[in-house]
């Protein structure tokens, strides 16, 4: 058991959450001083914006793994319409869009313009200071600053029943692999120890209750619980193997972020084992055999994507995205992952 440590707190200032609770997006608005709302949010959702409540001087539409310009668009959209304040509506790529046009729109003194999130997904990216982008290339990017950091967020499971099943169960895969990188990572962090172990539990439950019963709000609010206790150690559960892998391959090849956890998730962990078998007992206890087993057979039961070469993608592009990632790991140890999960 460690001594001594430091733990730093970078989660949202305000969370709320339950059944309705986007009744406190005005009041939020008002304590943020925002005025002239844009709302960042997708196709697929532009036509729900009604139920956030607001009046928006601006509707920014992003796409699938925020294209960058889009991210441009949305800034000259913002700036038009004199935006004080952002709301994100929608899953990953709807909130790492509000996150950087916030920074974009910062005033003399550098401050970002107020962003509140209603997500519509499992993914957490709400709860990071960080945020990805497809940069021209059309390849994955990101960027990391404490500015991006969301102020508010709430988890309201009455606008998710229009997340598609498959969206919402593969972004709970993707709580799933923040928890466990978390767990994971180097150092001691015993308060992430705690919730991150709890978050995998609730998964494990109420992930297969989302499948038999999705329109259940209860069942998504627990959902929504077991995401957010997932995400204690953004730092590690944002950068560990799984996710670098994932979104070398994500972007490029059309993959949500959601599934590529479901493709790598159990190699990677079978991978780290090798090296952790200490933290692998804990996890095994926690889910009650061989964790990536277990990990590897919660997927399947939800029905859920687990071969890469279901998106057609070969080891020709798997060999040159391990060469690309080769650093703190070996090229061939990379490939031999992507391959066991092809």
């Amino acid at each position: 058991m460690p001594t001594s440590g430091v733990f730093n707190y970078s989660n949202p200032r305000v969370i709320h959450w339950g059944q309705g609770s986007v009744a406190q997006l005005g009041a939020e608005l008002q304590r943020l001083e925002a005025t002239r709302i844009g709302v960042v949010t997708t196709h697929s959702l532009i036509e729900s914006v009604d139920r956030l409540r607001v009046q928006p001087a601006a509707t920014i539409v992003i796409g699938q793994h925020a294209p960058m310009s889009q991210i441009d668009q949305g800034v000259e959209a913002a700036k038009s319409a004199r935006v004080d304040g952002l709301v994100s509506f929608g899953g990953g790529s709807a909130i790492d869009a509000a996150k950087i046009i916030s920074i974009r729109l910062a005033d003399r003194d550098g401050r970002a313009v107020a962003h509140v999130a209603v997500p519509t997904t499992l993914s957490v990216a709400e709860l990071a200071a960080g945020a990805g982008y497809t940069n021209e290339g059309g390849d994955k990017a990101g960027m990391r600053d404490p500015r991006l950091m969301v102020e508010t967020v709430i988890y309201d499971a009455e606008l998710t029943l229009s997340t598609p099943l498959q969206l919402w169960l593969s972004t709970g895969i993707r709580a799933l692999d923040h928890a466990v990188e978390g767990f994971l990572a180097a150092g001691e962090h015993p308060f992430t120890d705690v919730m991150a172990i709890d978050a995998i539990r609730r998964l494990f439950i109420t992930l297969p209750r989302a499948k038999e019963a999705p329109d259940d709000l209860d069942v998504r609010t627990e959902n929504q619980l077991a995401a957010w206790f997932s995400f204690t150690l953004p730092g590690a559960s944002a950068s560990g193997l799984s996710h670098t892998m994932g979104k070398q391959i994500g972007a490029r090849h059309g993959i949500p972020h959601g599934v590529t956890s479901c493709l790598l998730l159990p190699h990677v962990m079978r991978y780290l084992a090798k090296t952790m078998p200490d933290r692998m007992l804990v996890l095994a206890q926690a889910t009650g055999a061989d964790p990536a087993d277990r990990v590897e057979e919660l997927i399947a039961s939800l029905g859920l994507p687990q071969h890469i070469s279901q998106y057609d993608v070969g080891q020709a592009e798997l060999r040159r995205a391990a060469e690309e990632l080769a650093g703190k790991y070996p090229a061939a140890d990379l490939l031999g992952i992507y391959l066991s999960a092809l």
